[in-house]
């Protein structure tokens, strides 16, 4: 009875609500009485059709306000016999729509509505029967028009007004979309249609649109502006919070205190276009300073004192930011140099760009001061202070839209100040709080959010969203996506049964009413596709169960196979020959075509598949050019992997693998490989400040009497270990050992193993400390003897010549008569026997194994025998030289070997190979590894080898895999068996050779 504070509006109009609560219905009708309340509602059917649904006992009323379809009242007929004169799409649909029709019969009364405003009509529906497929499914529903009074009539071929896709992905749903558009879009106006489809006409809705947005960018803003394939289309129900680059970098930000700062999440900071333009870095940049941060051992944090804040104060400040900041501006400023202040250079800054590094040191630094901000709280207006300035430090935008996200950004800021000084908030509070309160205010709803944008409009299946579109799609129909579920709280009375009242909301119910809208708002054209094979396997998926009742629907009601010429399968990817092929040209192993035949407006697979649709060329026959002769070493790659050299030399195909994910986690452990490149770069770092420190000592005494060659070779053992120390100590200081405790012991391990070996290698330069001239190798194949006949016409067909130096050539005296013989000596860093096998690894020593028999066949050879001396971490290795006869045939046979596998792969293997003529039980293991191998993966990892070899059974198939290894790898093992002399070191089980002859009389150091 009060009184109205404000003067009423002489009209209310509510338009489009498919459900109002029933509390807001009792809300207007009160108000109808002081004003017009006018209610626009949907209704899909012009007859009473609330009792076609089970429960109608809780909505019987004696009032409604449409009339009985043919005067019956479906009331009184039981449920079971419900389904010869109800809709059954309605039936199936149509329970909150049936609800909330039913609760407006209880607050309106038609005909007294009718009679007070003198209206002709209330309710209006169109009265035509429909001429597509769809109209006329729309029609039926209108009219209630159950099944068995459907007439039989056929679908005409070319009435493509519902249609399916099935394909294997959302990815691919959004391509298949995208060429079906175009389609429709080219297609010219006529028949029932007078005028051309525009893309603001198409609506597609998806069950998730964070799930298909960055499909539909991938797919739909690929091809530029000015291509005719663009086109222009908008994305709605999107938060920006978590899609815009700006907002996630804003979020990332703001985060800080929390964040660990890895590697990868500033990688992907300097990806947003706004904050590198800030710091004056462009795209094309970025790699290199990747490079740069990964190469001066950066993984994560910004210093020592970020990782004290998040407790992990003990790791100190190896591998963050700063470190290898300082480490690149060290290595700007001296190069290669000596450290300063325990600052290991980074040598790789310099040139011109060299400035990069300066954009990241400017980067660095306002991300320490924002962190010296953020952990402060601080009052609204405080916040809003630093918030500004840190948009000013960090962005700068490069396009209208980071523009606008950022005024977006400063407006949200300012609601949330207004916000705080209208309730009187000016209290302390942290960043987290800042945080949600500005970024939730860039989301909020407003009306810089339209629905159409005057493109294709891509939304989620949400109310009111049954506007009439010409086109209406439906993606991502799947089952168990659609309906959606919604896990149901204990406490829900709704959800418990017997407690279901009418009007309550059920997510399931509001999925299938909104089927109900999306079929009925469709005027032109009904698109549905959903994931129908899986991608993994191409096994069937079910579409939703939506789809089937409306699919099964069109089976029932209409003549003839409807859904045969409506329903299209898709190949699993884009690029497809079905895509390409001439109709009615059958493709071995393809399924039969059901639907509209394949088509694709991506002229760039187009493009692909005439290429390679030409006839393969075959590869010429390879002939050896006489001007790049043949080295040790490319022969040495070839005998390890014959296929892989095939690849590299004859098809120029390198296989790398994929840059992988960058490191943000420091090294915990050293992996064998790892371990074996430091060692080495230890042993070489060490090997050359020995050489240097001699070749000064024989600069200093080259005007004196000579000293003995061991006391100018041999250094003292404190000043070894201390060489070997300060080696270790610039890994430790370019962060490349792991932190704390580990990284001492992996310190001291490297120290334990270095120094013995080292020991070990100067001793033997000790005992040969004479230069000796470098060694010319040159070798053809028409000089070595050949076996038969055939094997000399083979070669003189085969011009091969080789053609290398062998240096760094050591002997005992410079007088040969002395009997002295020149050494080559080599300081390997790996493990070289086996204790378990009580045997040489021989996988390990192709490379000695390919120089010992090109030095003994060589001529030079004859005159001047040639030995080895390999210094490993578990044996010293001394290699005499081969029988002249022997040495010429296995480099015959390895030249031969060569020349064949550069015109055709040859399945050789090594590890593989020498596991059979070793005679090992279990061959296949190697190649393919066995499960709990410890001897690592099997070779079949090699991409090269995968590619072609994929099984033992495939590498053994043509019987070429045992011929060749029993020549070419066969004397390889035996020559590692007999004819190398081993010393072990004090950690192997004995000291002896390999053919039983009593070990080195000198032992080991």
């Amino acid at each position: 009875g009060q009184a109205f504070t404000a003067a009423l509006p002489p009209r209310v109009v509510l338009f489009g609500m498919a459900h109002v609560p029933l509390q807001t219905l009792q809300a207007l009708a009160a108000l109808a009485a002081h004003c017009q309340v006018l209610l626009a509602v949907p209704n899909p059917c012009r007859y009473h059709w609330a009792d076609t649904i089970a429960g109608r006992d809780l909505l019987r009323q004696q009032r409604h306000r449409h009339p009985l379809r043919g005067a019956r009242d479906l009331a009184a007929l039981p449920l079971d016999a419900m389904h010869a004169h109800a809709h059954p799409l309605l039936a199936a649909w149509g329970r909150q729509g049936r609800d909330f029709v039913r609760q407006l019969d209880a607050f309106d009364d038609a005909q007294a509505a009718q009679q007070r405003f003198a209206l002709p009509r209330i309710d209006l529906f169109d009265e035509g029967a429909g001429h597509t497929l769809l109209q006329q499914v729309q029609a039926h529903i209108r009219d209630l028009l159950p099944l068995a009074e459907h007439p039989a009539q056929q679908v005409p071929a070319d009435d493509l007004s519902i249609v399916f896709h099935s394909a294997h992905s959302a990815q691919r749903e959004v391509e298949i979309l995208h060429d079906q558009l175009l389609a429709l879009l080219a297609a010219p106006p006529g028949g029932a249609h007078s005028t051309a489809l525009q893309p603001r006409d198409i609506v597609v809705m998806v069950p998730e649109i964070n799930r298909f947005a960055p499909a539909i960018r991938a797919v739909f803003g690929q091809p530029a502006r000015s291509d005719a394939r663009y086109i222009p289309f908008d994305i709605t129900d999107l938060q920006e919070r978590g899609n815009h680059p700006v907002l996630l970098a804003v979020e990332w930000l703001l985060r800080l205190p929390q964040q660990r700062c890895g590697l990868s999440a500033l990688r992907d900071l300097l990806d947003v276009p706004a904050l590198a333009n800030r710091f004056g870095l462009a795209a094309e940049d970025l790699p290199r300073l990747a490079l740069w941060a990964d190469g001066a051992g950066i993984r994560w944090g910004l210093d020592g004192a970020q990782r004290a804040v998040l407790g992990l104060d003990a790791c100190g400040e190896q591998n963050t930011w700063l470190f290898g900041l300082r480490r690149m501006l060290l290595g700007y400023a001296v190069g290669d140099g000596n450290p300063v202040h325990s600052i290991q250079p980074y040598a790789e800054v310099g040139g011109l760009e060299a400035a990069l590094a300066g954009c990241l040191a400017a980067l660095v630094d306002a991300l320490l001061q924002w962190r010296s901000l953020a952990l402060q709280p601080a009052n609204p207006l405080q916040w809003a202070q630093h918030c500004r300035a840190l948009l000013d430090a960090f962005f700068r935008p490069t396009t209208e839209r980071e523009r606008l996200t950022l005024s977006a950004l400063q407006d949200a800021l300012q609601a949330w100040l207004s916000a705080c000084d209208a309730a009187g908030f000016a209290d302390a509070v942290p960043l987290s709080v800042a945080r949600e309160a500005w970024l939730t205010g860039v989301d909020a709803p407003g009306l810089n959010h339209p629905f159409q944008a005057g493109g294709v409009t891509f939304c989620t299946l949400l109310p009111m969203r049954a506007v009439p579109f010409e086109v209406v799609c439906l993606l991502g129909m799947n089952d168990g996506d659609y309906p959606r579920s919604s896990p149901r709280s204990d406490f829900d009375l709704m959800g418990q049964p017997g407690q279901a009242r009418p009007g309550d909301r059920l997510r399931r119910d509001d999925d299938r009413q909104l089927m109900l809208e999306a079929l009925l708002s469709a005027r032109r054209v009904l698109s549905i596709s959903w994931a129908g094979r899986s991608a993994r396997d191409n096994s069937l998926q079910p579409p939703s169960v939506l789809v089937s009742q409306l699919r099964d629907y069109l089976q029932a009601g209409w003549a003839g196979d409807v859904l045969g010429p409506r329903t299209t399968e898709h190949p699993l990817q884009p690029f497809s020959r079905r895509y390409f092929e001439q109709a009615g040209a059958p493709i071995a192993g393809a399924p039969a075509p059901a639907g509209q035949p394949l088509f694709t407006h991506a002229r760039e697979w187009r493009a692909a598949f005439a290429a390679t649709a030409a006839p393969a060329q075959p590869l010429p026959v390879f002939a050896a050019d006489p001007a790049r002769p043949l080295t040790v070493a490319a022969l040495a790659r070839f005998l390890k992997n014959p296929v892989r050299a095939f690849f590299r030399a004859r098809l120029d195909v390198v296989f790398q693998d994929a840059a992988g994910p960058p490191q943000d986690d420091e090294a915990f452990a050293l992996d064998g490989l790892t371990g074996r490149t430091l060692l080495d770069e230890v042993l070489q770092g060490v090997v050359l400040q020995w050489r240097a420190g001699q070749g000064a000592a024989v600069a200093a005494t080259s005007s004196a009497a000579a000293a003995p060659a061991e006391a100018a070779v041999q250094p003292r053992p404190a000043d070894l270990a201390a060489q070997v120390a300060g080696q270790v100590q610039r890994l430790v200081r370019a962060g490349r050992l792991p932190l704390a405790e580990a990284g001492r012991r992996t310190a001291q391990e490297l120290h334990s193993t270095a120094l013995p070996m080292l020991q070990r290698w100067l001793a033997q330069h000790a005992a040969h400390p004479v230069a000796a001239a470098p060694l010319l190798l040159r070798v053809a194949l028409v000089d070595l003897p050949p076996p038969d006949a055939a094997t000399s016409a083979a070669a003189a067909e085969a011009p091969i010549h080789l053609d290398d130096w062998l240096d760094g050539l050591q002997s005992a005296t410079a007088d040969s008569l002395q009997g002295s013989h020149p050494t080559w000596l080599q300081l390997q860093p790996s493990a070289l026997w086996d204790a378990k096998k009580k045997q040489l690894r021989a996988d390990r020593l192709v490379d000695a194994w390919v120089r010992c028999v090109v030095t003994s066949a060589s001529a030079s050879a004859a005159a001047t025998p040639v030995h080895g001396l390999i210094v490993a971490r578990d044996v010293t290795l001394h290699l005499p030289p081969l029988p002249r006869r022997q040495a010429q045939a296995a480099l015959r046979d390895l030249l031969q070997a060569w020349h064949a596998g550069m015109d055709q792969p040859l399945p050789l293997p090594c590890r593989t190979g020498l596991a059979l003529v070793s005679g090992a039980s279990d061959v296949a293991s190697v190649y393919q590894g066995a499960a709990f191998a410890r001897g690592g993966p099997g070779e079949v990892v090699d991409p090269c080898l995968a590619r072609l070899y994929p099984d033992f059974e495939a590498l053994t198939a043509d019987g070429q895999f045992s011929v060749l290894a029993e020549r070419l790898l066969a004397p390889l093992a035996a020559w590692a068996a007999r004819h190398i002399s081993v010393a072990l070191t004090q950690d192997g089980a004995q000291d002896g050779t390999g053919d039983g002859t009593p070990a080195n009389a000198e032992g080991t150091p």
